[in-house]
């Protein structure tokens, strides 16, 4: 175990180390070149479509035929890392954000085994998070890293295999006015006893794209990290043709038994081409090819041979207004392993901004990231409507279901429903609470069939004033 371990750090230090490096070479090839080109961190230009969807390698793989431009997103979210660095900032670092968030929750699960028994429990826990951000723009490169660590306390006690992180490295360059490049890492570490009490989904309402969150509770414990270097190339004022060669990892531990693990280490790419039929209309396509070899010490869960995953989709997106969006999506999805097939690849979303109000839906088929390793693809439905009451007081009510057919050694899925309730004490201060419900079916090894209960009610502290919808 401690052997499987030293090689996962040691891969995602490389990675690290191979983005950290790449901003200085950029540093010294510029020095030698008077070019004035645009800032990559600036807004997208025409040929940089506004309605790109979140990368792949961008905290979590969602389903091909989803666009990207390069520009940098923030961790955990849909849309682009903007507002004020906030009064706690030190030269290239500032802490963009910090909250506490109190859980109570009630567990009801089935125990894996030949008689399996309904066991329940109560669980109650404390989390403190922060975002850091180091930004820093030089003449033709832009380097951006951001980190959000969160620490777990129940009963006084502080669990370090509940520390989760998650860390995003961007370093983008204006190679010439019609090339650009974006070196992109994004790691996470999800420890054990993981409860999400945030909305299913992240949604950008000035572009109308939605990034889909890992609600599921398990495996014990997760790694993931994904590389690319994605080359866009502004082929006509309309017309964007990017690649992005890509490899990533993946490690999880059983929900109950830690002497469980599977792992999948990825290498593929997406190709993407985007037209601007006019100022409101896109049209393009997207192809994403992945070959993972997994490991693993479960012979009832877990990818049980290696698999070529592929998604090709034909996509249209349309702005109707100032106020509201929709993205289509259709091709073929395909996986060549013990689970094999060609079925249909769907990704549709629809946002609609009201006087008072919002609203999201979306629906996506294809090989995503789910919180646990699988090669199938999945089903993915949510749903999200918040409104304004007041410009203090705002709530969300929000519903997702995710369904992975075929994946060993049945069909896994899960729902999740949440109402949440935000107040604004002052400008950057706000109190929070909600309600959640999750019921998943698992394999019984990394997630486990259970039903899940709890409430929240936390304090965040933010650099930027929230936007109101």
């Amino acid at each position: 175990m401690a052997t499987d371990r030293d090689k996962i750090w040691y891969r995602c230090g490389m990675l690290l180390a191979i983005g950290l490096l790449t901003p200085f070479l950029g540093l010294s090839q510029q020095q030698t070149t008077s070019d004035a080109t645009q800032d990559p961190g600036a807004a997208p230009t025409a040929g940089q479509t506004p309605d790109a969807a979140p990368p792949r390698d961008q905290q979590q793989p969602n389903s091909a035929g989803t666009t990207q431009g390069l520009f940098v997103r923030a961790l955990n979210s849909a849309g682009p890392l903007v507002g004020e660095n906030g009064p706690l900032q030190w030269g290239w670092i500032s802490v963009r954000s910090a909250s506490f968030l109190a859980y109570f929750s009630e567990v009801s699960l089935t125990n894996p085994g030949v008689q399996p028994q309904n066991e329940s429990f109560n669980v109650n826990a404390s989390e403190l998070s922060a975002s850091v951000v180091v930004d820093r723009a030089f003449r033709r490169t832009h380097l951006t890293l951001q980190y959000t660590p969160s620490l777990a306390i129940s009963n006084g006690n502080v669990y370090s295999n509940a520390l989760n992180q998650t860390a995003g490295l961007d370093t983008s360059f204006q190679l010439n006015p019609r090339w650009s490049l974006q070196v992109t890492d994004r790691f996470s570490y999800v420890g054990s006893q993981r409860t999400f009490a945030g909305l299913p989904f992240n949604t950008d309402y000035t572009t109308g794209i939605s990034a889909q969150q890992n609600f599921l509770s398990g495996p014990g414990s997760i790694l993931y990290n994904r590389a690319s270097a994605s080359f866009s190339y502004l082929w006509s004022p309309r017309t964007t043709v990017s690649f992005a060669p890509s490899f990533g990892y993946q490690y999880s531990t059983g929900a109950v038994n830690s002497a469980a693990n599977v792992s999948g280490f990825s290498e593929g790419g997406n190709i993407t081409f985007s037209h601007l039929l006019s100022t409101s209309k896109t049209l393009g396509f997207t192809y994403t090819g992945d070959y993972a070899n997994y490991t693993h010490s479960s012979v009832s869960a877990g990818p049980q041979s290696n698999a070529l995953m592929q998604d090709f989709l034909v996509t249209y997106s349309q702005q109707f207004n100032a106020s509201m969006w929709i993205h289509l999506g259709l091709g073929l999805t395909s996986t060549t392993g013990n689970v094999g097939g060609i079925g249909l690849g769907m990704n549709a979303g629809i946002t609609k901004n009201f006087n008072r109000s919002a609203l999201a839906a979306f629906y996506s088929r294809g090989h995503q990231f789910n919180g646990f390793v699988t090669s199938s693809a999945s089903d993915n439905v949510g749903l999200t409507h918040t409104i304004n009451w007041s410009p203090r007081l705002s709530t969300s009510t929000s519903a997702a279901y995710i369904r992975t057919p075929g994946a060993l050694p049945s069909t896994q899925s899960a729902w999740f429903a949440t109402e949440q309730l935000n107040f604004g004490l002052t400008r950057r201060l706000s109190l929070s609470g909600g309600f959640s419900y999750l019921h998943q079916l698992g394999d019984g090894v990394f997630v486990l069939n259970s039903k899940r209960r709890f409430a929240t009610v936390g304090i965040t502290w933010s650099a930027q004033q929230p936007t109101r919808n």
